[in-house]
């Protein structure tokens, strides 16, 4: 039997994978060459009673190569060709195997293709070979790679061939930076493309705005053409066209629209082959990108960078990751959420933070993902964005429409979830009093404690007890976060209702200057200290020559001021700059830096104060505008509005509050930390007890426990070096990873030592190099790092046994370079001159993502 494109597509027939793109791209209303089938069915009777060990698959070989059509069938396919205008119209015999071209499993180019058929003799030798080739050596081990049964089902496609003056392959999503649609794209013929002979023009679209954002046109001095007895050959590209663009911005365009055409029809990033003639395009293949798609994470430390600012320690990252999964989750169980969606969330929780280049940042997306917990995602959201200065917005994750039927389903937990949340907003002022309460008791006994004289037990017991007394009952300053959030968002909404033009800018003016704010008294208890000192010349001297045993100078010609100081630094010595850091020097730690900063305020012969004329005018002018803007408004809009900002103000003043208990808790660890430093350093494994800084607390606590840690000498070095590098690295205040690099790479200066090409599939990877730059050469590549000059489908049954693949030359949506992705081996193309560069039997280490090799 013989299917025709004509007819819809035969469900009852195993068409294979490759029919079956066809015949959904004709559905997709895209233009596709007409072809012809050989279902699956045409091919089972050969196939009867052989085995699928090694004689067997052999066996399937063999007969599948003798394999000859029926009369019947020969005669409508010789119809066909006739419609086609055959032989003077060539064709083109693919592969359709049934599980070809799935969501997991592409097959790429493993398959026999047969380009530019010109007799009847040809196309039905192909129809044989292409069967048979479902049972090639590289097929066999792909299957037996990817566990997949050996007894393939083959079908057979005859197409029409469109002469092409280009050829190329789209990604709808490319996997290196999946915020760009790709297209490469050679002149003639698309096999010297795919096989990675040729190097492709490349384009990259940025899928959110439908434009080329970065190109590279290659010089393209060979081209793959028909041969006029049959088959293809190589040819020179005339001169004016080497250096020229082989796809003009009309295809471009039609190209965008197809790629985003397709993924939102098939459901999922696509894998297209076209081929273009004159100012025609036309499709001849679509499946599924098989290689993971990475997640495109923002990470933003505009507001994060307040508490956490510039270079962080490991300790540090550690213990906050920890601190923020562990608020996050007694937000979830506050809300009431089941036990089992709140381990599902595990993932998120223990991600809300990320680390670039030594600082933190929040991991957006986790951030997000969160707030989908509550209902109206869509403001929630929008109020973060504001809440944490973020200048752009993100839309990698979004709310998903559900269907009315999935709404009533998930009704009764979000009411309850709201319902809680509300409760708990309407409860906030009593929480917050018994909290502070609470918390001054645990603060008063800690620093009655003498951590210098802790056993190692004892010390590790303390932490436990502030884990699970303070940090595990952290609910009420994240509930009033939350409120913050919600609030400030409901009165930029009422502000903008009431007709105010810029309703962001007037609320910040009419929140500022709020003395009443926690995070102003120590400004303003220092501001008395000062005040003190000034009417008394030799105190305020000493105080301003700052030398280096001031405390106890103080201590000795002040007694009574050094009292005052003391209980300042018990009150508010945790306050500095950097304070959430734990490897930062504070008031309390020492106490030198109160004097720096009092210093400031004796330096000037006026006496300082909180707040200047002018902060207070801009107060006085938002009241006003405010009054202003109500003036004549209905009641009840005014009410709404005046209410709002008195909740909000008040909000603002328990957020401040709390967060000077936060800044105190993260104190109290940061001395049980230097305890353990201490304790480390007198038995010898800290050179000083700040190093404990460079340990995880992980690290910390184990090694405090154990008495040991392996290569530890190593390890902190290693790290107080990468500290050091950090701090000259300059890093913006959005990083988006992955990245696409819009703008040229950085020239690299390479050496022996170091080589650099374009990374196509990440891992980290070390080992012996095997060149091959020909068949005849070494192929045990079992455990190697294989470098090649080229590399096309044939190769399949060598990837599976080596570490990692560099390639000289190569496109990343070659077949070959499609294969390494779905089976997750390290690969680097495009590396000049690697294989004159590297010799068998040397050691590399490289990294799949960023390109860059090593000779070790």
């Amino acid at each position: 039997m013989i299917l025709t494109s004509a007819e819809p597509q035969p469900l009852r027939h195993a068409v294979g994978g490759k029919a079956a793109g066809l015949y959904r791209l004709q559905g997709a209303g895209v233009r596709v060459p007409d072809f012809v089938v050989l279902p699956a069915e045409q091919f089972e009777a050969l196939l009867l009673g052989a085995g699928t060990d090694a004689d067997g698959v052999q066996q399937r070989r063999d007969k599948l190569l003798h394999f000859q059509l029926a009369d019947a069938d020969r005669a409508t396919l010789v119809a066909q060709l006739q419609q086609w205008s055959f032989p003077q119209q060539p064709v083109v015999v693919r592969s359709s195997v049934a599980d070809e071209d799935g969501r997991h499993d592409a097959f790429a180019g493993l398959m026999d293709t047969f380009l530019n058929l010109t007799t009847l003799e040809a196309v039905e030798q192909a129809i044989a070979r292409c069967a048979a080739s479902a049972y090639s050596e590289r097929v066999v081990a792909y299957r037996q790679q990817k566990g997949l049964p050996l007894a393939a089902r083959p079908a057979v496609i005859i197409q029409q061939q469109i002469e092409p003056t280009a050829s190329g392959v789209l990604f709808s999503t490319f996997p290196e930076y999946p915020q760009e649609l790709a297209v490469h794209a050679v002149w003639g013929f698309g096999e010297g493309l795919v096989s990675g002979a040729l190097a492709p023009d490349e384009f990259y679209f940025s899928k959110q705005t439908g434009q080329v954002h970065r190109q590279i046109i290659a010089s393209k001095d060979q081209q793959f053409v028909a041969r006029p007895e049959g088959g293809l050959m190589m040819q020179a590209v005339p001169p004016a066209q080497q250096h020229e663009p082989c796809l003009s911005a009309a295809h471009l365009g039609q190209l965008f629209g197809i790629g985003t055409q397709l993924e939102q029809a098939f459901g999922g990033p696509q894998d297209v082959e076209f081929v273009v003639a004159g100012e025609q395009l036309w499709v001849v293949q679509a499946r599924p990108i098989t290689q993971p798609i990475p997640e495109v994470v923002v990470y933003d430390n505009s507001n994060i960078q307040e508490s956490y600012c510039g270079v962080t320690t490991p300790l540090t990252f550690s213990f906050a990751q920890r601190a923020y999964a562990t608020v996050y989750r007694q937000t979830m169980h506050a809300l009431g959420l089941p036990k089992a969606e709140i381990a599902a969330h595990e993932p998120v929780v223990t991600q809300l933070l990320g680390l670039v280049k030594g600082r933190i940042y929040y991991n957006i997306n986790n951030w997000y993902r969160g707030l989908q917990l509550l209902p109206s995602f869509r403001q929630n959201k929008a109020d973060m964005e504001r809440m944490m200065g973020l200048e752009e917005p993100v839309d990698f994750v979004q709310t998903q429409e559900k269907s009315l039927p999935a709404k009533l389903r998930m009704a009764p937990r979000l009411v309850l979830n709201l319902t809680r949340l509300m409760w708990a907003f309407s409860r906030l002022e009593a929480a917050v009093k018994a909290f502070h309460a609470c918390f001054e008791q645990h603060y008063q006994r800690f620093y009655r404690l003498q951590l210098s004289q802790f056993s190692t037990d004892a010390l590790l017991a303390e932490k436990a007890r502030l884990d699970d007394e303070l940090l595990g009952n952290w609910s009420t300053p994240i509930v009033n976060d939350f409120y913050v959030m919600m609030t400030n968002g409901r009165a930029v909404r009422l502000l903008q209702k009431a007709g105010a033009a810029e309703p962001e800018e007037l609320l910040r003016r009419y929140l500022a200057g709020d003395q009443d704010l926690a995070s102003t008294q120590p400004t303003k208890h220092m501001l008395a200290l000062a005040n003190l000192v000034r009417p008394n010349a030799a105190l305020r001297q000493l105080i301003l020559a700052q030398r280096t045993d001031l405390p106890e100078q103080m201590q000795q010609q002040a007694p009574e001021f050094a009292h005052e100081v003391a209980t300042f630094i018990s009150r508010y010595g945790d306050r500095t700059v950097g304070e959430l850091k734990l490897e930062t020097q504070t008031m309390r730690t020492n106490p030198q830096i109160f004097y720096q900063y009092l210093r400031n305020y004796l330096a000037a012969e006026a006496p300082a104060s909180l707040g200047t004329p002018g902060s207070h005018e801009v107060l006085t002018e938002a009241q006003a505008e405010v009054k202003a803007l109500l003036a004549g408004k209905p009641w009840l809009l005014q009410r709404q509005v005046r209410r709002q900002l008195q909740q909000l103000q008040q909000a603002i003043r328990n957020r401040e509050s709390l967060r000077l208990e936060r800044t105190r808790l993260f104190g109290m660890y940061r001395a049980l930390y230097l305890a353990m430093g201490e304790k480390l350093a007198a038995t010898g494994l800290l050179q000083q007890p700040r190093q404990i800084f460079f340990l995880t607390e992980a690290e910390a606590t184990t090694t405090l426990k154990e008495g040991h840690m392996a290569d530890l000498p190593a390890t902190l070095a290693a790290r107080q070096q990468e500290f050091s590098a950090n701090q000259r690295a300059d890093v913006p205040a959005r990083v988006v990873v992955p990245s696409p690099p819009l703008a040229p790479a950085e020239h690299i200066e390479t050496s022996e030592a170091l080589m650099r090409g374009t990374g196509c599939y990440p891992g980290q990877v070390s080992g012996e190099v095997l060149v091959i730059t020909s068949p005849e050469d070494n192929l045990g590549v079992a455990g190697k790092i294989v470098c090649a000059l080229r590399t096309d489908p044939g190769w399949a049954a060598l990837f599976p046994a080596c570490r990692a693949v560099i390639i000289e030359k190569g496109s990343s949506l070659s077949h070959s370079v499609i294969l390494l992705r779905e089976l997750g081996i390290p690969t680097i193309i495009n590396v000049p001159g690697i294989t004159r560069r590297l010799r068998s039997g040397q050691f590399v280490r490289l990294d799949g993502a960023t390109g860059e090799i090593e000779l070790m």
